[in-house]
């Protein structure tokens, strides 16, 4: 398809047609960000990289104080975590014809799926961040390769993982808990897991004013939140058992960097007729682990999954 270089001008799409694209774009992008809501700290400035510091804790004070000496100053220490900002975006060109023929919805119902794609790809970048983490733990302790189909999620391993956060002292993510992602094959075999009274679904909760987006759960001192963008690993357990992460967390776990939010771009047309027009999503921005000791994987197999 060959177009013309000697353009004198651009025709962009209506102002009131934007508007519409963008609200469209906003609500489907917001229903799939849910690692971003787990972000302690975000960054948003234009630069090539951006650093997060990372400060140690300070020594306790457990040496009395002389009435006539003053307290000696203790330094901070940092360390510094460099995230680097990438562009990702995505773009779908729909015609003027598809437009007509499906009544007007065609360029809302690509504005709609643009904001998916931007949402869902959003998440699935946090999360293979948070799969690179180097605290990994499996039932009984086993390697990955040899977790077999009754190696699954229980409330006895959640318990470990929550320990692995407690007792490194972080500090809690969300109304004094912590938060596991998980897949909701791993999220069945975990309230079968739990006894009578364990597992409390959120229409349960005393307080619901902070619910947070896609919990299903308290459980082991956890929000349990659940995203089917975790990683199925295929046949990575033993005799092609499904091994899945659950992503387990505690304040400080994960950083954004981000040089430009992600938005709809609405372009075009630049053909001679004027009937394509470009609908897509563009941002510039990047995850990363900040403290390592704030996010534990889980890896269990599921007794849902694929284990034959």
């Amino acid at each position: 398809m060959a177009f013309t270089t000697n353009l004198t001008g651009t025709a962009q799409v209506d102002d009131s047609i934007v508007l519409e694209f963008d609200s469209q774009f906003i609500i489907a992008a917001a229903q799939e960000h849910v690692m971003d809501q787990f972000v302690s700290y975000k960054r948003m400035i234009d630069a090539k990289s951006i650093e997060f510091p990372k400060y140690a804790q300070l020594a306790l004070a457990t040496t009395p104080l002389v009435e006539t000496d003053d307290v000696v100053s203790e330094a901070l220490v940092d360390e510094k975590i460099l995230i680097q900002p990438q562009e990702y975006g995505n773009v779908v060109t729909t015609t003027k014809l598809a437009n007509l023929q499906t009544g007007g919805t065609a360029d809302l119902a690509a504005a709609r799926l643009v904001g998916m794609n931007a949402g869902r790809t959003s998440d699935k970048l946090a999360i293979l961040e948070a799969e690179q983490s180097t605290n990994e733990l499996t039932p009984g302790g086993v390697a990955e390769g040899a977790l077999t189909a009754s190696d699954i999620m229980s409330v006895t391993f959640l318990n470990e993982l929550y320990n692995k956060l407690a007792r490194a002292s972080i500090q809690p993510l969300s109304q004094g808990m912590y938060v596991a992602v998980m897949h909701d094959d791993v999220i069945h075999d975990l309230r079968n897991s739990s006894g009578a009274g364990s597992w409390q679904d959120i229409n349960k909760y005393t307080d619901p004013s902070e619910i947070l987006m896609n919990e299903v759960g308290q459980i082991a001192g956890f929000k349990i939140v659940r995203d089917n963008n975790i990683t199925v690993n295929a046949d990575a357990g033993d005799a092609l058992v499904d091994t899945y992460h659950s992503i387990c967390m505690g304040f400080n776990a994960l950083g954004k960097a981000e040089s430009k939010p992600t938005s709809i771009v609405a372009s075009g047309p630049f053909d001679k007729l004027g009937r394509f027009v470009n609908l897509g999503h563009y941002g510039v921005f990047e995850y990363g682990i900040v403290d390592q000791d704030a996010l534990y994987l889980g890896t269990t197999a599921s007794s849902v999954g694929a284990n034959v």
